[in-house]
């Protein structure tokens, strides 16, 4: 008893300390009752459709992403042929010779056991003529393999930075969190995976759960990186865990590894139960962040500023 309450105790005086956060610093948008968004991970804002998200689902899901509204509605489902569902655990929307494209990360590796992983660039698809989606099929425009300097390492977060032609990975460690980079196109020798190199090392920050339930709910996980998001413009960073966002800032013409080296501004999470999956909205004002809980919820923290 004594314990749980010292546990306690550090919980609330950590999420003070970091800017803590309740409920009502979020806006619930919306809840999803559709079936296949049983176990979502990856999550970024149409580059085509105002309004419209696309999400996927964790590892042993099948190859397809989901497209869905802001006021809850499923619109269907895009099987992505020729790529299997390793692990896939992020998404990440951008835009390549005037075209929209997600690049979905099969860089899940819990057991830090996988000599290469991959990332897999889409071409947006297009929606039918009464707005929905099912049925479509599409299919990786290109591939990136690629390897870590350091060693196989466990991803859940990417972030794809057009204008330099780069993909921010963030790896998922209970202390030390390190920014890895690679190219977003494949070398020419196909047959030569790219390596991912360090960009920075984030700092350590505590647990900032704004309660209990949060922390407990996460487990001493919660410091663990499960979701990344570029802001439009590149002015913002985000980073997700089981129980906070961290929120990076960049000043104008500032390299991206001085801006993560910097202390973030940490908000709590509200309620949800394992938040793994986020994204910027496209005006970069808003971030949404989604949760493996089924019926699935989608909240809004707004940046104001």
């Amino acid at each position: 008893m004594r314990w749980a309450s010292l546990v306690q105790v550090g919980i609330f005086c950590a999420a003070a300390m970091h800017g803590g956060a309740a409920d009502e610093d979020w806006e619930t948008v919306t809840t999803y009752q559709a079936k296949p968004l049983e176990e979502i991970s990856g999550l970024a804002p149409s580059g085509i459709r105002p309004g419209v998200l696309w999400a996927h689902n964790d590892s042993g899901g099948a190859a397809a992403l989901h497209a869905v509204d802001l006021e809850g509605q499923f619109l269907g489902t895009v099987a992505i042929l020729g790529t299997k569902n390793r692990d896939w655990e992020d998404m990440s929307a951008f835009k390549h010779q005037g075209r929209s494209y997600l690049l979905i990360a099969d860089t899940g590796d819990n057991a830090r056991k996988h000599k290469t992983v991959s990332l897999h660039a889409v071409v947006e698809p297009e929606p039918k003529p009464d707005g929905s989606y099912g049925g479509l099929t599409g299919k990786p425009s290109w591939t990136i393999t690629f390897r870590y300097e350091d060693g196989p390492q466990d991803c859940e977060s990417i972030a794809v930075l057009p204008e330099q032609d780069r993909v921010f990975l963030l790896n998922k460690h209970s202390k030390v969190s390190v920014v890895y980079e690679v190219p977003l196109f494949p070398n020419k020798k196909k047959e030569m995976p790219l390596v991912a190199r360090k960009l920075a090392v984030l700092p350590e920050i505590s647990n900032a759960a704004g309660n209990v339930l949060a922390f407990f709910k996460a487990g001493f996980f919660g410091t663990r990186a499960t979701g990344m998001d570029l802001s439009p413009g590149g002015r913002h960073a985000v980073a997700l865990t089981y129980t906070d966002i961290r929120i990076f800032h960049r000043e104008d013409d500032e390299p991206w590894a001085t801006a993560f080296r910097r202390p973030p501004r940490v908000v709590a999470l509200p309620s949800i139960y394992q938040p793994e999956a986020l994204c910027f909205s496209p005006d970069g004002r808003s971030i949404y962040v989604s949760s493996e809980e089924s019926p699935t919820p989608l909240v809004r923290y707004s940046l104001n500023e």
